[in-house]
């Protein structure tokens, strides 16, 4: 009885186990995941200051830990329209990021895009008045693809534990000034 061969000199039995696995590892690589990270913290500061410093794109290297240089692109105040760079350091890798103001209500509403960057992204900053302070909501996501899909649960852990340090630096820098 003469058996067949796949291409690689295997027996066809092991044909269809090794085609399943390779299907897997294509549609794994394939995979799109969109990351979520969403925090509220209280800043016993009036929401005029907390909008304000939030606002001028130059502290964005004093509160977060990992920006390494941000500034902004285009002429005028802070508005929808406003564009900007910033270079971030990404597990040790300095990423460059574009990005463009979407929506903007001064003291209630930042939202911002990403127009160049190695993985799209977007988020916003809501302020609101509450007893004491000021109510800031922060939320970003980004839509992983390939490898970066696969840890997608390990990325969001990592950058939710990076965003609450840098959310909590924000509220020292702010109470002590």
């Amino acid at each position: 009885m003469h058996r067949k061969t796949a291409p690689c000199g295997e027996s066809s039995f092991w044909l269809p186990l090794r085609n399943s696995r390779r299907s897997f590892a294509v549609a794994a690589l394939k995979k799109h995941t969109i990351m979520n990270i969403s925090h509220d913290i209280v800043i016993s500061r009036p929401v005029k200051e907390v909008a304000a410093y939030l606002s001028d794109i130059a502290n964005d290297s004093v509160w977060q830990e990992d920006v390494l240089e941000s500034a902004v692109t285009t002429a005028g105040p802070v508005g929808k329209g406003t564009a900007g760079f910033e270079v971030r350091s990404i597990m040790g890798f300095p990423m460059r990021t574009e990005w463009i103001v979407t929506a903007y209500e001064p003291e209630k509403l930042l939202r911002f895009e990403s127009t160049a960057s190695a993985f799209p992204y977007e988020g916003s900053m809501e302020f609101s008045a509450v007893d004491g302070g000021t109510r800031l909501t922060y939320a970003f996501s980004t839509k992983t693809e390939g490898l970066a899909a696969l840890l997608d649960p390990l990325m969001e852990l990592f950058f939710g534990f990076r965003f609450r340090a840098n959310l909590d630096n924000l509220k020292r820098i702010l109470e002590t000034s």
